[in-house]
């Protein structure tokens, strides 16, 4: 596997040739060509991640918080497109990909709020890449419990129904990723220019843009 510095640690490539809670009555987040958009208004980024993208858990930890606050505060939307290249790192072979149709599902049927809750509890949870297990559909859906996703979604999530097609959102994903000359994740792109992750002041530049 390629290797890549981002964030002053490796991140991810490769090669390129709590308790559920009732539906909320915000409308979902929007799912199309690969692109799950989470918020409305102000600043747009796109976000290329992967859920088991050790370098993509550490940029949410870092900036998570900031994100979740600029989309609630409606000044960011974020177009996440998550990836699933790193299924053959997982000890299931398909855990990226699992990951893809739970995050998919929530992003249909939640709040912002509750969709970038679940980003973030998602990352938390996240398996070793490489690693002897990883997390089943259950315990997938466990964490968005916790993070107060729709228990209709839940039950999905954990009997593995989402309706999700998760193979094609990464071929999108990956489609859309070689477009911009990116070679891994995580990887932002704003006004069409990826972003530099090493500057930590990099989420004020784009909202003050």
């Amino acid at each position: 596997m390629t290797v890549v510095a981002l964030l002053a640690l490796s991140g991810c490539s490769r090669s390129i040739t709590g308790t559920a809670v009732a539906a909320p009555s915000t409308p979902g987040q929007s799912v199309s060509d690969g692109a799950v958009k989470v918020g409305s208004g102000g600043r747009e980024i796109t976000m290329y991640v992967d859920f088991l993208c050790p370098a993509c858990a550490n940029l949410e930890k870092r900036d998570g918080a900031a994100i979740t606050s600029a989309v609630t505060a409606g000044t960011l939307t974020v177009a996440y497109r998550p990836m699933a290249f790193l299924d053959r790192q997982s000890a299931s072979g398909t855990y990226s990909s699992r990951a893809i149709k739970a995050f998919a599902a929530t992003a249909k049927d939640s709040s912002p709020v509750i969709t970038q809750r679940f980003v973030t509890a998602l990352f938390a949870a996240q398996p070793r890449e490489g690693g002897p297990g990883d997390l089943t559909d259950p315990q997938i859906a466990e964490v968005a419990a916790k993070a107060g996703v729709p228990a209709a979604t839940v039950a999905k999530i954990r009997d593995g129904k989402t309706g999700v097609d998760a193979a094609a959102i990464a071929a999108a994903n990956l489609n859309s990723l070689q477009g911009i000359g990116g070679t891994g994740t995580p990887t932002v792109v704003n006004k069409g220019t990826i972003v530099d992750l090493t500057d930590t002041g990099w989420l004020q530049k784009v909202l003050a843009g």
